[in-house]
C-alpha cells in the first residue's frame, strides 16, 4: 500500500473525488510515506479555495511520484 493525495471538489453540497467526477489532470498522486503525502497536502490546501481540498489516504497502488 502507498499513500495517495486525493483531490476532492464540493459539488452540490457533497465532497466528491476528482476521479469520481472524471476531472482529468486532478487524479490522485501516490507517495511512499504518509509524511511526504502530508507535506504535499499542506501545500495544496494552502491555496485559496473553499470548494477544493486534498486529503491523504491509503491506496493499493505501486505507482510513486
Amino acid at each position: 500500500m502507498k499513500w495517495a493525495l486525493v483531490v476532492y471538489f464540493l459539488v452540490g453540497g457533497t465532497w466528491q473525488s476528482a476521479e469520481s467526477l472524471k476531472y482529468d489532470g486532478w487524479y490522485r498522486m501516490h507517495f511512499e510515506t504518509q509524511e511526504i503525502c502530508k507535506q504535499y497536502a499542506q501545500r495544496f490546501n494552502s491555496t485559496p479555495g473553499e470548494k477544493i481540498k486534498g486529503v491523504c489516504e491509503l491506496s493499493f497502488v505501486d505507482e510513486l511520484k
